[in-house]
Parts: structure tokens; sequence; C-alpha cells
């Protein structure tokens, strides 16, 4: 974990200007818990998500190893009912319990899933949801190439869809050093883990 603390440190200004514009929170939305008190969201990066779900919950927290995206987080989506924390996903730290627990492209990047989804149904209301996306692929760690191969392919898309000068800023963030640096680390999920996970 404390190499992908580094490596989202080293990209979270151009990361956060990419997901602004390229993520789709939808999924959580459409499986929101039907009581809105509180909910976590576990690897919450700059706050996209937290922000999306502080329109329906009466408090929100996100949670993220990475200070400057946390710092990015408080400074462009803090609102009265965010609370933004520095903590390690796979040590949740908490005295209270939560109506909706999320998490976003967090879990390929934990060493012991079974023990975080055990530590996120202690942190459970009663009646409560648990809902996670994440990467899973037949490949583990895809060549860097394929990254590559595949920011060329978005481009004209992206074109078209946000204007040249956001379309080459995502290409230049996607294949940047750093970036691929980090993806070069990841460790997708397999298909087997996600049943797993699903069944837990």
């Amino acid at each position: 974990m404390n190499d992908t603390k580094w490596q989202f440190d080293q990209v979270a200004e151009e990361y956060d200007f990419v997901n602004a514009l390229l993520s789709d929170y939808s999924f959580f939305v459409s499986n929101m818990s039907s009581i809105k008190r509180k909910a976590l969201d576990i690897g919450c990066g700059s706050g996209l998500l937290v922000d999306q779900l502080s329109s329906y919950y009466d408090e929100v927290v996100g949670i993220d190893i990475s200070n400057q995206m946390l710092d990015l987080a408080k400074s462009r989506r803090q609102r009265s009912n965010t609370i933004y924390l520095n903590m390690n996903a796979e040590h949740l730290n908490f005295n209270e319990k939560f109506d909706f627990i999320v998490s976003r492209t967090t879990f390929h990047h934990l060493n012991d899933i079974p023990s975080v989804i055990k530590q996120m149904k202690g942190l459970l209301n009663g009646g409560g949801k648990i809902v996670i996306l994440d990467d899973v692929s037949k490949v583990e760690t895809p060549p860097t190439y394929v990254y590559i191969l595949g920011a060329l392919q978005e481009f004209i898309p992206h074109f078209f869809k946000f204007g040249i000068k956001n379309a080459v800023r995502i290409f230049k963030h996607n294949t940047s050093k750093p970036w691929l640096e980090h993806l070069a680390l990841d460790k997708y999920l397999s298909e087997f883990i996600r049943k797993t996970v699903a069944g837990m």
C-alpha cells in the first residue's frame, strides 16, 4: 500500500482532472441504501464519489492513504456534511456504523480482501448496503503497451466529446511515466476473486 500511496501522490492533480471528466458514479447512486444517514467511501481519492453521495446522505466519510488526493478533496469537494480522513483501507478504525459503504477501484490494491470485507460488514448498520466496483481481468497485470494502445484508441472519441485541449491532457496523463509505473504494479482481480467477494 505504501507504493500505491506514493504513486497516487505523484499523479493526484491529473488523476482528479481525468476522473472528473470520465468517471460515472450512477451505479452507486442507483444502488443506495434505503436509510440515508451515514455513508463511507473506502479509497475516496479526490472525493468525487463522496461529493455525489453527499447530496443524498446526512453525512459522508471518505478515507484514502494519499495526502495529495485528500488535499484535493478538501479544497474542491468539502461540504458541511463531508469528512475526509487519511486511513488505510486494510485497517478501518471507526467507532460508528454506516448505512452505505462503497469502494471504487480500490480492492485490487489490497493485500487481504477477506479481512477488509469482514471489517466492512462489522461497520454496517442493519439494513445497510455494501457496493464494490473494481477492475476484473483475465490478465493480472497487463503489459504497458496495452495501456498506451488504449490511450491512443480513446484519443479521437475524447477529442469529439471533450475538445482537443482536454483530449490531449487525458492522453498525457494516461501515458505519463508515473501513471504507467503505477499501472505496472496493479494486480487486477480475477473472475474467481470477484465471485468470492460477491459471495462473502
